[in-house]
Order: structure tokens, then sequence, then C-alpha cells
């Protein structure tokens, strides 16, 4: 459902990107909560955050009946996301608390398709909208935390920077950090100006990590053993947003 979705709303950016023209650009920061939505107990998010440039394409050429209210807009992202868990782990007669963190800088590109419409009010210039589109971020980076408490035992731990860091080993035990991520997005939008305010939900379709557990590792190279107790289930990056835009100069002109 998920590929369905990306490929119609990129086949029909496609098909109507054929007759668009460079339009509006300028900045945008924003801010919010981010989490990663998975099976671990979610303690609490960390601060989420956007700060780009975008580009907009209109169609005033074109004589579809959406040329003025369609455009597309794509720009470079360097945005913030992750999130804070604790899990309650139970094994026998055995209680331990998981606790971890990701804080990671990615790198997004988005392809978002919208729709503008200008309210008829009596004072021109309030002018409402919706976006949707893809988004393909690379994570750049960011700590990584992963601790397992257990009383009466030591307490294997681990904290990782997705940055080249490390010796080899080190980064080979964090191979199951995905850096890659596909999601999409999707706002709300007030325009009034060159000033935009919106509100946008952008959700990760691909696991930030996979594969072998780094506190499994730990516990393995502490005890020799191959216990595959732990696993850390998919998590996808999910964030909510407020940003505001700021339209610099028209291409167009």
């Amino acid at each position: 459902m998920k590929k369905i979705f990306l490929l119609g709303l990129m086949g029909l950016m496609g098909i109507m990107g054929a007759q668009a023209q460079f339009s509006g650009y300028g900045v945008k920061v924003g801010f919010g909560a981010a989490t990663v939505s998975d099976d671990l107990g979610a303690k609490s998010p960390i601060l989420g955050a956007n700060v780009g440039a975008y580009i907009n394409y209109t169609f005033q050429e074109s004589e579809s009946v959406f040329a003025e209210v369609f455009y597309l807009q794509t720009g470079l992202n360097l945005v913030r996301r992750g999130g804070n868990f604790e899990e309650v782990m139970e094994r026998g007669a055995t209680l331990s608390i998981r606790t971890g963190y990701q804080h990671a800088y990615y790198l997004q590109l988005p392809i978002l398709a919208g729709l503008h419409y200008e309210l008829p009010v009596r004072e021109r210039g309030h002018v409402v909208g919706l976006y949707l589109g893809p988004t393909f971020s690379f994570g750049l980076f960011g700590p990584y935390g992963d601790r397992k408490i257990t009383p009466g035992v030591a307490s294997p731990s681990a904290n990782y920077d997705v940055n080249f860091n490390g010796t080899q080993a080190d980064r080979q035990a964090f191979n199951h950090i995905n850096r890659l991520d596909i999601g999409a997005t999707f706002g709300l939008s007030y325009e009034r100006g060159p000033l935009m305010l919106s509100f946008f939900i952008d959700r990760g379709f691909l696991a930030t990590s996979d594969g072998d557990d780094i506190l499994r590792i730990i516990q393995n190279r502490q005890s020799q053993s191959s216990d595959v107790e732990v696993k850390i289930p998919d998590g996808h990056n999910v964030a909510y947003m407020l940003s505001v835009s700021y339209q610099l100069g028209d291409l167009s002109k």
C-alpha cells in the first residue's frame, strides 16, 4: 500500500511537472515533537527540527482547471528525528529495564504536491492550503544510546554517533542502524504575503534499525555465549511539526 501510494503520487507530480514553471523560492524553519514509533515503551519525545530551503513550481501556462491552485515544491532540509525509550524486560523471575535514545540528524529531500486556495473575504491575500508527498532522508550524524539494567548483573551499555567515528569494529557493531529513510509528509498551511505557517506530520516508512542488536553483541562478548534474547523491534521516525516559511524571491519574473 505504501509503495502504491508513493508511486501514484510521484506519477501524478511527474505528469503535472511536464508543464511546470519555476516560481517562488525561500527558506523555512520548524520545530515540534519527534519520536520513534515501535514496540518499545516510548519514554518521551525529543525536540524535532527542520531547517532548509525550498523552491516552488507552478502551472500558470497549463490549461488544467487545477493550474491556479496546484503547485509542486522541493528543496533540501536538515532535520532532527528520533526519540527516547524505556522497556521493562522479563526473563523468568528476572526483571530488567532497558533504556535508550536515538537523536539523529538527516539530510532530507521532500517532493511535495500542494493545493492552495485564496479565501473569499473582504481583505484579499488570505490563502489556505494542504500538501502531501514523499520524502527521502539520509542520516548524517547524531548520538545513539542503549543500556540494559538488571539488578545484581553487570549492565551492558553502548553509545554511538552515526558519523564515521570509532574503529571499524565499533562501526560494524552498529550495522543494524539504517541511515536511509523513505517516508511521507502531510501538512496544512496558511499563507499571507511572503509568509507561510504550516502544521505537518512527517512519517518514515523504513525501520530506523534492524538486524543484530548491539546489546546482544556486548552480552555475547561478556559471557561468550550466543544468547539471542534481546532484539530491537522495527521503529519508524514520526514527527509533528510547526514551521514558518519565508519567500525570498520569484523566479517566474
